[in-house]
């Protein structure tokens, strides 16, 4: 029996060693380019901010709401209950309203977000 196995797994081996391979397409080599953005001295700030809602993006386990502050910064608020201290404080804000929350900053390409903490 052990004798069969080893003719079967030669015999595999020899086939597909054998068999004309595929021209293979030469591809061409991928530049990795690490992104260095960052809000002032550290990727992850903590921050407070208060402005108004001007959109709601619904999400999987939350929703994003991007506001404008008082002095026309745009934040986008990444907002849901595994992300809070207290999962109390989640509810859905509405476009007009005006919010204050506390998290941690950082950023995407030159966009700001904030996953937040405390929502009042």
């Amino acid at each position: 029996m052990k004798s069969l196995i080893k003719t079967l797994a030669l015999a595999a081996v020899i086939i597909s060693c054998s068999s004309p391979k595929a021209e293979e397409e030469e591809e061409e080599p991928i530049e990795v380019v690490a992104d260095t953005t960052r809000i002032e001295e550290s990727p992850m700030k903590p921050i407070e901010v208060e402005g108004k809602v001007k959109e709601i993006t619904m999400g999987k386990d939350g929703y994003t709401a991007q506001i404008v502050t008082g002095k026309d910064e745009v934040y986008f608020l990444t907002i849901s209950i595994p992300n809070m201290k207290d999962p109390k404080q989640y509810k859905t804000v509405k476009p007009g309203e005006t919010v204050k929350v506390k998290g941690d900053a950082w950023m995407l390409e030159q966009d700001n977000y904030i996953t937040v903490r405390e929502l009042n």
